[in-house]
């Protein structure tokens, strides 16, 4: 669902999926603070299965220093008519579930001066009118070699809850099945409850 570090799993339990049922995954998952590859910025993400577990938001806040304090832009993706399909497993045989949503909304919003600057001087999206505070809707845009899929597109992606229930991880949508649209990995990143 978002850009996020490579297939490269830190296991800190049993890599074991437990029965994901709706009801587990409603509330909020959080990640940690990340460091981008450059090792001068950084990144948080929030992950919000909505209490009739129908939608989720993710919301990933973008910092300019390296320990998430001082936020640059938000990137946000609302996902509506939720459906968690049936268990199987990745190519590394990790249980997973898929799912499928809906596009609902993706925007970008700059929370500086300089990074309005930097998308209004760069024409990104091909939008002019970038501004502090103000989300900007990326749906079925082009933003330099990346297509944002459109109002209502399907959305598939897998999911991974732990065995204690603690953190769950999502696909690795950079890395998807011709066949059937799924990640075929997971990302490494954990959201926590």
């Amino acid at each position: 669902m978002i850009s996020s570090c490579g297939d490269q799993l830190k296991t800190k339990t049993k890599d074991e999926s437990i029965n994901v049922t709706t009801e587990l995954l409603i509330g909020t998952w959080t990640s940690e603070c990340n460091n981008s590859n450059d090792e001068t910025t950084s990144n948080k993400t929030s992950i919000i299965f909505s209490s009739n577990g129908d939608n989720l938001t993710a919301t990933t806040k973008n910092y300019s220093d390296t320990n998430c304090s001082n936020e640059s832009f938000i990137f946000k993706k609302v996902l509506n008519n939720f459906v968690l399909g049936d268990k199987t497993t990745t190519e590394q045989n990790q249980i997973i579930y898929k799912f499928t949503a809906n596009i609902f909304s993706i925007t970008l919003e700059p929370k500086t001066s300089l990074v309005s600057s930097s998308l209004n001087f760069n024409n990104y999206c091909g939008l002019a009118g970038w501004a502090n505070d103000n989300a900007t809707s990326l749906v079925g845009l082009t933003c330099n070699s990346k297509t944002y899929k459109s109002f209502n597109d399907v959305h598939n992606d897998i999911v991974q809850m732990n065995s204690e229930k603690t953190f769950i991880r999502l696909g690795n949508i950079n890395n998807t099945s011709n066949t059937d649209g799924y990640p075929k990995t997971l990302f490494a990143e954990e959201y926590f409850h």
